[in-house]
């Protein structure tokens, strides 16, 4: 009979996801890591004790960069990993632009040509800049200040055309009415809900956004953070797995 290999599952939001992902038949054993394991122990005992890797609920890990063997591009890119695959060695991995990339697929949006604004910073922005790749026309990045967008823009896909500005600023409120896809990474953003359009598209990337409860009621489209977090987690359990799983209305 074969065994399953076991999954470990850090964060304090994680009960609920791997409780969710015992419906599954999938291919591996979700297992729980308690908040006050040492995450150092927990990474070098993953091997030895049979685990296929290891994956992040909630914020990305920082901390997890210097104790892994090697890193992917979006790690290094955003600064932090939310996956571990010991399946090549120990690798880390940032695996949100890829979820964000499926949930977009998964309502079958169009980016090509489109206007897109990103708002907030840290690490989902930095993946959410990336959405860029689905062939939009414009992108801009509004972060909570000047310099921290144009260091975001650092990474933007070649050949689009890229504006880096603050919330602050007045050409702010231009980029939404020009946008046709807003990207949330601050959830706690606050807009007057005049400014969105039913044109808008927006995608909740880091939380729940109350602004989303006010474009439905214009007719906008919404791609709300439960289907983000399913296609995020999908994507780092590829990573740790190396097998796809439809995970929508799980979690």
């Amino acid at each position: 009979m074969n065994t399953l290999k076991p999954v470990a599952f850090l964060g304090a939001d994680a009960p609920p996801i791997v409780t969710a992902l015992y419906k599954l038949e999938a291919q591996f054993l979700p297992t729980l890591v308690p908040t006050s394991a040492k995450l150092s122990a927990v990474i070098e005992g993953l091997e030895p004790l049979g685990f296929l890797g290891a994956v992040f609920i909630g914020t990305p890990n920082r901390e997890a960069m210097s104790l892994v063997d090697g890193t992917t591009s979006s790690a290094e890119r955003d600064g932090a990993l939310d996956a571990i695959s010991v399946t090549r060695g120990t690798q880390g991995s940032h695996t949100l632009e890829d979820g964000l990339l499926s949930a977009l697929e998964s309502i079958k949006y169009r980016g090509f040509g489109a206007n897109a604004v990103v708002i907030g910073g840290g690490a989902s922005a930095s993946a959410a800049v990336q959405v860029a790749r689905a062939g939009v026309k414009s992108l801009t990045i509004a972060a909570p200040d000047r310099p921290h967008a144009e260091r975001l823009a650092r990474f933007a896909p070649a050949g689009v055309n890229l504006h880096s500005i603050s919330m602050e600023e007045p050409a702010f409120l231009e980029s939404l009415e020009r946008a046709d896809l807003l990207l949330i990474c601050d959830p706690n953003l606050r807009l007057e809900p005049r400014l969105l359009q039913p044109y808008h598209t927006l995608v909740e990337v880091a939380g729940d956004s109350s602004l989303s409860v006010a474009l439905e009621r214009i007719g906008g489209q919404t791609v709300a953070y439960k289907k983000v977090k399913a296609h995020h987690l999908a994507a780092q359990l590829e990573f740790v797995t190396g097998r796809k799983l439809k995970l929508e209305g799980l979690v």
